[in-house]
């Protein structure tokens, strides 16, 4: 049988006292849509921190794709296929918008340093690859016509598609959003999960999406997780998730109406 695409077996990370994510345990499976949910400060980017590496768990194993991921560095870990966006959109803003994309796109470059200042034939037909990934990924997401223009000029929205198409240079299995929806319209939400979507089946990859939006989660996730407080208190469908009384109680409310 294939192993998940992620899996966290007890994963529990202390701040000196402070206990920030406690025994979490979750699945995510090769191309499934899942989401991440929870009041604030119920753990939800520190999760995805220690998916990606930038904290190492106190307790608990994560794997990758069956494999463990202890003592991976951030950049060992994207290029072993997992690849994340941001609460806060970190593109570089002065660079155009190929640039950004390029960037991530020569992480499988099989040229070093020494070809890089030679720049002898292998290196220019490297970077011309590179180049006609990036411009490829551009086109899908109908970015292409903003090649030259520089990041930080785009409108918001699609600010937020270039960096999911960043991401998407680095060949990813596991791509993971954290508050892709933030700063949308209603218009520009139905479009992204549309997008999600189209992401999973083009390019066969699971997703892992941390959003506050609701509906959209209810809309787009096959399976839910849900945090409170740095520990998982349910897990389930959309329907399962909707009528779990200790998720009403702890983040929905009981007012919700999903």
């Amino acid at each position: 049988m294939k192993p998940p695409r992620l899996q966290l077996d007890s994963v529990t990370i202390r701040f000196g006292g402070l206990t920030a994510v406690s025994e979490v345990s979750l699945i995510v499976g090769d191309r499934e849509l899942a989401g991440l949910i929870g009041p604030n400060g119920a753990g939800k980017t520190t999760l995805f921190n220690l998916v990606t590496a930038v904290y190492q768990p106190t307790e608990g194993t994560i794997r990758l794709g069956g494999e463990p991921t202890d003592r991976l560095e951030p950049h060992q870990l994207t290029a072993r296929g997992v690849a994340r966006t941001f609460q806060n959109i970190r593109l570089f803003p002065s660079l155009s918008v190929l640039d950004n994309v390029r960037v991530a796109a020569r992480l499988h470059c099989p040229h070093g340093l020494r070809q890089s200042l030679w720049r002898g034939a292998a290196f220019r037909a490297a970077e011309a690859a590179v180049e006609k990934e990036s411009l490829e990924l551009l086109n899908i997401f109908d970015l292409a016509r903003y090649r030259d223009e520089p990041a930080k000029s785009l409108p918001y929205g699609n600010q937020r598609r270039l960096e999911i198409v960043r991401a998407l240079a680095t060949r990813p299995r596991l791509l993971l959003l954290d508050e892709p929806a933030a700063g949308m319209n209603p218009t520009e939400k139905v479009a992204l999960t549309q997008l999600i979507r189209e992401i999973r089946d083009r390019f066969q990859l699971a997703v892992l999406l941390v959003e506050h939006d609701m509906q959209l989660v209810m809309d787009l996730c096959e399976r839910i997780h849900v945090l409170d407080h740095g520990v998982k208190i349910a897990e389930g469908s959309p329907t399962e998730i909707r009528s779990n009384p200790q998720v009403i109680e702890a983040y929905l409310g009981p007012d919700h109406a999903l």
